[in-house]
């Protein structure tokens, strides 16, 4: 709700839904809509989006409630979009649906956009390796990898355990560029590491003085945060021979919401929720390339690749694991082409 209010130049909230009448009412007075009682008394026509965040087990369930809207509504779904591999037999549901957007914030976090432009700008050269530490927990690590690449295919997996409770995964991608996950996760407080082949970059994902720095590779970028009166207000990346900078579009509302978890890192993602939906009329080279299917794969991908010591990624002709599946299971997604297609 509040990346919805956040977007009311754009969006008018018809309601909010709850299979528990009384969650839907106290959500609907705190952010002044109606509440929804029964999803049958819409119709086709009647909204235009439709934003879905449940628990994954539940959205089969959700979505079929739903699938009476479609396709002349566009679907916002949360990740992860199945809770089972037997509900990938069910990708039919979202194909129904006039566009499909996945909410994955992690990726869309003002800071990580920022990276993204230098990375696509060539500022690093071709990039070697990445490394996540302490950040990015399983499948939103992985697809906040994918996004800075370009979204290319996880080649393989290689599984190296620190200590309980903290895994070390490296992915390989087909180029031959490799990103590491080391975990513990730890929310707001971990750090990334790029090195390229002409310079490198490197910081605390909130901006912070970073203790964690890439080898570097001629020239060394660093991540900062920017500040006014009252707080974050942006980030910038300084050493690379001019400084790029970024603002947090809906940061002061978001702030004067008095959300319940107002801590920096919930209000940034809470606006990188705002870049996921505000793609849907926006042009968003990232948002519209990243499918449920990328999703879905990133989710799986990165849950076994905590459980087998090395693991090559099953994929054909720039489809990957799910891709196949639906092929199997539903012959007409054969007409659908997956964002990416392989190098040469």
């Amino acid at each position: 709700m509040p990346a919805l209010q956040c977007l009311n130049a754009n969006v008018e909230v018809a309601g909010v839904y709850s299979r528990n009448a009384g969650h839907a009412r106290r959500a609907a007075e705190q952010f002044g809509v109606a509440a929804i009682e029964d999803l049958r008394a819409l119709r086709p026509g009647d909204v235009d989006l439709v934003l879905v965040s449940v628990t994954a087990t539940s959205n089969l369930e959700v979505l079929r409630a739903v699938s009476h809207l479609a396709p002349e509504a566009e679907l916002v779904m949360d990740t992860p979009a199945v809770g089972r591999v037997a509900d990938l037999r069910h990708l039919g549901l979202y194909q129904r649906w006039r566009a499909v957007r996945v909410a994955e914030d992690f990726m869309n976090l003002p800071q990580f956009r920022l990276i993204g432009g230098v990375i696509g700008s060539g500022a690093l050269g071709d990039v070697v390796r990445v490394r996540l530490t302490k950040m990015g927990f399983r499948y939103h690590a992985l697809a906040l990898l994918r996004a800075w690449l370009g979204l290319p295919l996880v080649r393989s997996t290689h599984l190296r355990r620190v200590r309980p409770g903290a895994v070390d995964i490296v992915y390989r991608f087909p180029d031959g560029t490799t990103g590491e996950v080391l975990e513990p996760y730890t929310r707001a407080d971990g750090a990334v590491q790029i090195v390229g082949t002409r310079a490198s970059l490197s910081g605390h994902m909130m901006g912070h003085e970073n203790r964690y720095r890439a080898t570097p590779a001629g020239r060394d970028g660093v991540l900062e945060r920017l500040e006014d009166t009252s707080g974050l207000c942006g980030f910038q990346i300084s050493g690379l021979g001019t400084t790029i900078t970024t603002g947090v579009p809906f940061l002061a509302r978001l702030r004067a919401m008095g959300l319940d978890d107002d801590s920096e890192f919930n209000l940034l993602r809470v606006d990188g929720l705002c870049r996921v939906i505000s793609s849907l009329w926006s042009p968003d080279p990232v948002n519209r390339r990243y499918r449920i299917q990328d999703a879905m794969a990133d989710a799986a991908v990165s849950q076994l690749a905590r459980g087998l010591p090395w693991w090559p990624i099953p994929q054909f002709r720039g489809r990957n694991p799910v891709d196949l599946i639906e092929l199997l299971v539903n012959p007409g997604a054969r007409a659908m082409k997956p964002a990416i297609r392989p190098p040469g």
